[in-house]
């Protein structure tokens, strides 16, 4: 896997929540994107695991506990880390295709972090 700290800023360009500038986090429902993510956030940010926080975004039909185990052990933070679940309402129309473990939100609470990311991004990839 190759981690540098431009790729990493790239993905959070592309996929990270740029809303709130206290906090980093990313949301998706491919497990490798995360761990990618994650991996990249222990390599180049002295972070504490502790302030990890991880949120599902589940339809009602699926089991919540099971959706926590799987992201807990795909992305190594503890299930207590885990923030209250978002679940919304099965509505087959609207989409088909589901994740059998829902969508995963990860977040660090860090100014000076989500300053140095868009830091990067500005001298990288802008003018």
């Amino acid at each position: 896997m190759i981690l540098t700290k431009e790729l990493g800023a790239m993905l959070y360009w592309a996929e990270g929540d740029k809303t709130k500038y206290y906090f980093v986090a990313l949301t998706n429902t491919d497990a490798n994107i995360l761990i990618y993510f994650l991996k990249w956030l222990r390599k180049y940010y002295k972070i504490d695991e502790n302030r990890l926080r991880g949120r599902l975004y589940i339809w009602n039909n699926i089991n919540e506990e099971k959706a926590k185990e799987f992201w807990s052990k795909e992305l190594n933070i503890p299930t207590e880390q885990f923030t209250k679940s978002y679940i919304s309402k099965s509505i087959p129309k609207i989409r088909k295709n589901r994740h059998e473990f829902g969508v995963c939100r990860i977040s660090y609470g860090s100014v000076k972090i989500f300053k140095d990311i868009k830091d990067t991004i500005q001298k990288r990839f802008t003018n």
